[in-house]
């Protein structure tokens, strides 16, 4: 290992990803039903930017692998930033979520 602090952090952060994944079709087949059973669409953009933030989960979560490349190329900056991509889908879904409980 070129970084062993870094590389434990790298695989820390890939399980936590990893094991999310775990519970993911639980999750979105829970969102699909209270998507499906919304009565009011008061706010149709927050309901379609929740949903294809739901869908697109996986895609952050496999692209966070990618700090592996990073890492044996020696970008460790890079490695760690990719890692962290995740967090930015996180943002934008709690934003969402906060945005849609203060308007209903």
């Amino acid at each position: 290992m070129k970084n062993p602090k870094l590389a434990h952090r790298l695989i820390f952060f890939n399980i936590i990803y990893g094991l999310t994944l775990v519970a993911y079709p639980y999750a979105l087949m829970i969102s699909l039903f209270f998507y499906g059973y919304r009565e009011s669409g008061d706010h149709p953009l927050l309901d379609t930017i929740a949903a294809i933030l739901m869908a697109t989960y996986p895609m952050g979560v496999l692209f966070s692998f990618v700090c592996w490349a990073f890492y044996h190329s020696g970008k460790s900056k890079w490695a760690t930033a990719t890692a962290n991509l995740f967090l930015v889908w996180l943002g934008a879904f709690l934003i969402v979520l906060l945005l849609s409980d203060s308007l209903f």
